[in-house]
């Protein structure tokens, strides 16, 4: 192709100067000069994978490069005006059309990337960039540009995009993009006057899945919620997993009538089981939902609010859906103070323990403790654990407390030891926190060998959280570990939980501890329970112990349903170690 008048008059007055010209107004050795210019600039083209094409002012093509030609399939006098179009992808044409137009009056440089059909009808990537030559005024002249192929270029940095932004395993949108996509909807949605719901999901016991079935069947799970999720949430919404089991699900509706409708066609979605192989699973959720502008006009807020949504709908045991009320932030208020109170505790070395006795109740007499935790206020004296719950629930603060308690009740069994004084097997709580460490039995039967206690003075109390938090094999093998070791196992709570029947199948225990709900002031349903537990107890050799006896004729009525123990303030309330000897001593001699 060769250059047109317009570019020929622009290289003449770069190499033309005064004083030099022809008799045709030009310099001496203009023509060789331009000859060695055009040559410079056909070999350059020859070689570069550019392809080179020059429009008139308004876009309409003047002239391309035979490559051009080539990759396309067209010829010179069909690409020339608006005919380049042809090859544009449909979807990339009204892009480009604003693009020229835009710099036709501004002439601005022109750099866009756009889809090519080629000649055998598929379509590359390829990058158009463009200069407009003007004249001194600054009128556009004709545009020069060139058509660079970066399709394998830009298919590799989608492909790393993509990655970035998506999750790896389930091919949904990753954290970071979809809190990007969140805060965009939202800022749509107050100019539009719509509503925004998020709503976070959390697998119940997933961890189970993976510890029972195999990771390659957790991971099939997380795909099939990721997909269901995705069916269900129809458009405007977008699905993503924020991490670990946890998915979340932002909808935009006119009203929310229809916002609604669709977080319950979502969540029914998991409600099917799951199947995967030779393993069908019911994928219980827990579902916490903040709906915008109600319960945030700002998409941080939003997803603050549904993430106390989420937690309280945790709390409540699962399997719920809790839209978010005011009055859940005041309670997480109330868990971080219970959280900082717990660390200072700690940190001033104010926990200890109480001390309450379990009676026999044929005998009438102490036949073992339970230690209580308990925490002394500088100011206020002795706390319940009731104002530090919140901690047994940390895995942090719940492993500490729970090794602090260890610490100081074996220290008082061994002055005990040391004393003389029999005080039968103390019952140390063990929370579902401290039960996740692998190492959990090892560590306790390290301390008792430290403190020089045998294992015989203790029992371990675990509720049925131990067993939801954990796998079957985890908690069998520390079970087994403590038991060999002479530790007893107390099941507390019993006949509260989902699923007790299966642990005292599954599971070696040595006593079952009758819930004080039960007990105390029971209606004629409770009292059946508590016989059916005693019976229970009694069919597999399991002993029992009743909490919360508060008058005599509790205590008498256990007696003669067969209960083996009794523990509450009819016999004493919990009292400090330092009382434990005198109790002892008055039972004693009473």
């Amino acid at each position: 192709m060769g250059l047109d008048e317009d570019l020929l008059e622009h290289l003449e007055r770069r190499v033309s100067r005064p004083g030099e010209a022809d008799e045709g107004g030009r310099a001496p050795g203009f023509e060789q000069t331009s000859r060695e210019l055009e040559e410079r600039y056909r070999y350059t083209i020859a070689l570069s994978p550019l392809v080179a094409w020059t429009a008139w002012p308004n876009g309409d093509i003047l002239d391309i490069d035979e490559p051009g030609l080539a990759r396309t399939g067209l010829s010179l006098g069909e690409v020339r005006g608006q005919g380049f179009f042809a090859v544009v992808h449909p979807d990339d044409r009204q892009n480009v059309a604003t693009m020229w137009r835009r710099n036709a009056s501004l002439g601005h440089d022109i750099d866009n990337e756009v889809r090519m059909r080629m000649r055998d009808g598929s379509y590359r990537w390829h990058r158009s960039r463009a200069a407009p030559l003007k004249d001194s005024s600054g009128k556009i002249l004709r545009w020069y540009g060139t058509i660079e192929d970066v399709h394998d270029r830009k298919l590799a940095a989608d492909s790393i995009r993509w990655a970035a932004e998506h999750d790896s395993l389930t091919g949904i949108w990753a954290r970071a993009a979809f809190l990007a996509g969140l805060d965009t909807v939202v800022h749509r949605a107050a100019e539009a006057g719509s509503e925004v719901a998020l709503v976070l999901f959390d697998l119940d016991n997933f961890k189970q899945v993976n510890d029972q079935f195999g990771h390659d069947t957790g991971d099939a799970l997380l795909k099939d919620v990721a997909a269901r999720l995705s069916e269900a949430a129809e458009v405007p919404a977008m699905v993503g997993r924020l991490g670990g089991d946890e998915f979340a699900l932002f909808l935009a509706r006119p009203d929310t009538a229809r916002l609604i409708a669709a977080i319950d066609q979502a969540v029914a979605a998991l409600d099917a089981p799951f199947r995967y192989e030779a393993v069908t699973y019911h994928c219980r959720s827990s579902v916490g939902v903040a709906l915008y502008p109600a319960d945030g006009a700002e998409s941080d807020t939003l997803r603050k609010n549904a993430d106390l949504a989420l937690y309280d709908a945790k709390g409540g045991g699962g399997g719920t859906l809790r839209y978010f009320r005011g009055e859940l932030r005041q309670q997480m208020q109330e868990r971080l103070s219970m959280l900082s109170i717990a660390r200072d505790a700690l940190d001033r070395d104010l926990i200890l323990p109480y001390y309450q006795p379990k009676i026999d109740l044929r005998t009438g007499r102490i036949a073992g403790f339970e230690a209580l935790l308990r925490w002394n206020h500088p100011g206020n004296g002795v706390q319940p654990p009731a104002t530090i719950a919140a901690a047994f629930d940390d895995p942090e603060l719940a492993l500490a407390l729970g090794e602090r308690m260890q610490d100081r009740v074996l220290a008082d069994v061994r002055a005990w030891r040391e004393r003389g004084v029999n005080t039968g097997r103390i019952a140390i709580n063990a929370s579902a926190m401290e039960f996740r460490g692998a190492d959990f039995a090892i560590k306790l039967i390290a301390r008792l060998a430290a403190f020089g206690v045998p294992a015989t003075s203790i029992e371990l109390e675990i509720t049925e959280g131990v067993f939801f938090d954990n796998s079957d094999a985890h908690v069998l093998r520390i079970i087994s570990a403590l038991r060999d070791a002479g530790i007893t196992i107390a099941l507390d709570d019993f006949g509260t939980g989902y699923a007790s029947l299966a642990h005292l199948k599954q599971f070696p225990v040595d006593v079952l501890k009758i819930d004080r709900s039960f007990v105390d002031a029971p209606s004629a349903c409770d009292w059946t329970i508590v016989r059916a537990i005693i019976g229970l107890g009694k069919g597999l050799g399991i002993r029992t112990v009743a909490e919360g006896v508060e008058t005599v004729e509790r205590r008498d009525a256990l007696l003669n349903d067969g209960c083996d123990f009794g523990q509450g303030y009819l016999f004493s309330a919990p009292v400090a170690g330092a009382a434990v000897a005198d109790l002892l001593e008055a039972d004693r001699v009473r």
